[in-house]
Parts: C-alpha cells; structure tokens; sequence
C-alpha cells in the first residue's frame, strides 16, 4: 500500500474520524484509523462501537490496500511533518513508513481482518435539516445533559422528530434545555435519545453553513451524513423522562429582561459567588427593577437592571453555573423568565414563540 496526500488533507481527515476512536480500550483495534487506499482516493474509519466515522481524503494511490494504524499517534505524527506533501507506504507486514521533506517516521500497523463493520442504518425516510441549525441545537442542549450514570437515559439528548419540526432536549435533574427547530422537508414522526457526549462530538464537526444534511434513524443506531463525513451514533435504550409534565402549566410571574445586560450582571456576581462556599446568586424581582446579589467572605456583589413585570415582587436565589449556562444559550436580544414561587421551576422562553425553553430549580435559602 501506498500514497501520497496533502498534510493539511490528512490532518483535516484524520481530525475528524479520531473523534471515534477509543482513548484506551481492551481491543487495541479500537484505538486504530482504518486507511483504504484504491483508485477514489484515502478513506478513513475510526469506531469505538458507540459512534463509527468515516471520511475521505484526497489522495494519489500507487500501491491499493488497507491498513490499521495507531489513530492518535499517526495523527501527532502527521501533524508536525513539514508542510506539503506526505507519503505512505506500508509493508506487507503491516509497517507503515510516513515521510515528508527530509523527515522519515515508521509506525508498526495492524491488520485490518479484526476492524468492526460500521452498522447498517436503512436510508428510507430521511430527514434533512441545515447543518448550522442541527449544530447550534445540540451546542444549547447538550449542557444539560447529565454528567453520572446514576439514571443513564438522562446522559442523552431526546431528540423528537414530527412534521417539519426537530425538538432536542436534555436535562440533568436540575435544569433542563429544549430547542426547537424546522426541517427542510416534512418527514414520519419518530423520536430517539442520543448519547450527548458523541451528539457533542457530532457538533464539533458541523459547520455554521445553511447547507443541508441529512439524518437516518433505525431502532438502534443515528446515522448523520454530512458532506464531508458520515457518523453512526449508537442509541440510549430506555424512555426518556416525559419531561412536559415537568412544566407548569400556568404562572403567576413574568418578567421581561434584556439579555445582555442580565448576562454581563451574572458575570460580575458570580466572581464571587463562586469564591462562597453555596455559589449562589440572589435574584429580587420587582416590578421594574432586577437586583441580583452574591456574597462570600471575600466580599459582596450588588447588580441592578431595569425589568417589566407582572405579577408580584419575589426572592429567588439559583445554582450560578445553571442560570449562567441557560443565559448564555440564548441569543434573543429580550426574553422571559416564567415563575410561581421561589421553591418551583422557573423558565426562560422567548418573548413570542417557543424556539427555546430553559428550566432552572431554584435553591432553597434560608
């Protein structure tokens, strides 16, 4: 086997089938790039049997073949070649010898007979989406999912599919995150939740582009095709929280905010509530003015901002890092924060529409 690529082909490749490949697994073959050489061209295959990816470099083919090779490894060795061309070429005995300029590398290889197959995924039904949407989606919900496996659905993104609407949502126990987009086209209603780990991997290789791409579910697997890769993404098993029922159905408070200027008051207060040992921020809702105040024994913050409510005054005191992330995953210019009391959930949503939803519990003080 042998080839010649561009190091910044290579590189762009093999950056973005490794995010599939095992760190440290018992089956070293986990760890490995799979690299088909034939007359296309370079094509790459990483899996850790929970997510496979697969992508194509351009390259020129002298010798066809496959190899195994060290994916983290080979990829630090690509990186720091000189710039330009790259040459591969492996032994029958599976020794891989990397070149470039004057430098000269060899990486002993495996063989490929023991690689998994990727999983097949039928590509009846599929359902297109712009990749930006998708990749924003999943970067303001994937925040929330949960960080321990002590109810293991709860580590993944629902992700709910009807008509020409794409709902993802995530929540740990403490918050919870939802977004609402529109699909290209109409499709069948069906629904699966996504390990929001590799949904956030997923993300990392997305573009902001508005260019379409497309999804494919079966029972057990997501497939993401996009137009420089494919990913398979294995399925949680298991029903999602029916997290609606979380929701109030009525509130006896709304108060309108500027974002911004909410966001760069958080980011003060919480300088020093992160230094208190409760890191907690104290909200005291008006009816025109927001205090937000924060404490430790280094000191104290006290912010003030203009706001429009309706329904009575109210103390409510949050978690900073959960009302932190959920401000900062809006982009509306104004929003709405929803709420009863000081001991139940409070919302943020849009001030016309619901592309968003953002649920925070608030702490108990005394």
């Amino acid at each position: 086997m042998k080839f010649i690529s561009q190091k910044e082909d290579l590189i762009s490749g093999l950056s973005i089938a490794s995010k599939a490949s095992a760190a440290r697994s018992p089956q070293p073959v986990l760890e490995c790039v799979s690299m088909t050489a034939n007359s296309t061209g370079l094509h790459l295959q990483c899996t850790d049997l929970q997510m496979g990816i697969e992508t194509d470099v351009p390259a020129t083919v002298s010798e066809e073949g496959r190899v195994l090779l060290n994916a983290r490894l080979f990829y630090e060795i690509v990186r720091k070649l000189p710039e330009g061309e790259v040459t591969v070429s492996v032994s029958a005995a599976n020794r891989a010898t990397i070149s470039a300029g004057g430098s000269k590398t060899t990486l002993q290889g495996m063989s490929p007979v023991d690689f998994p197959q990727m999983p097949y995924v039928s590509t009846d039904d599929p359902i297109l989406v712009s990749e930006r949407l998708l990749r924003d989606m999943i970067l303001k919900t994937g925040f929330a999912v949960a960080q321990e496996d002590t109810r293991p659905i709860l580590m993944g993104i629902n992700m709910e599919i009807e008509g020409d609407s794409i709902t993802l949502t995530a929540l740990d126990g403490f918050r919870l995150a939802r977004r609402i987009g529109h699909l290209t086209a109409e499709t069948k209603t069906c629904s699966a939740v996504v390990s929001g780990r590799y949904f956030l991997e997923v993300a990392k290789i997305l573009g902001e582009n508005e260019e379409d791409i497309t999804l494919y579910l079966s029972d057990t697997h997501l497939k993401v095709r996009t137009k420089n890769a494919t990913l398979i993404l294995r399925l949680l098993e298991g029903e999602f929280i029916k997290y609606r029922q979380l929701l109030p159905a009525v509130y006896a408070i709304t108060t309108r905010l500027s974002r911004g200027e909410l966001a760069d008051c958080i980011d003060r207060a919480s300088l020093m509530a992160r230094e208190g040992k409760s890191n907690l921020l104290k909200f005291a809702i008006g009816q025109d003015t927001l205090t937000i105040t924060s404490n430790s024994e280094m000191g104290d913050v006290f912010e003030q901002m203009n706001c429009e409510t309706i329904g009575k005054d109210i103390d409510i005191a949050f978690n900073v890092r959960y009302i932190t992330e959920a401000v900062r995953s809006i982009d509306d210019e104004q929003f709405i924060i929803k709420l009863n009391s000081n001991i139940t959930p409070c919302v943020l949503v849009p001030t016309e529409g619901e592309d968003f939803l953002y649920l925070v519990l608030p702490v108990r003080t005394l």
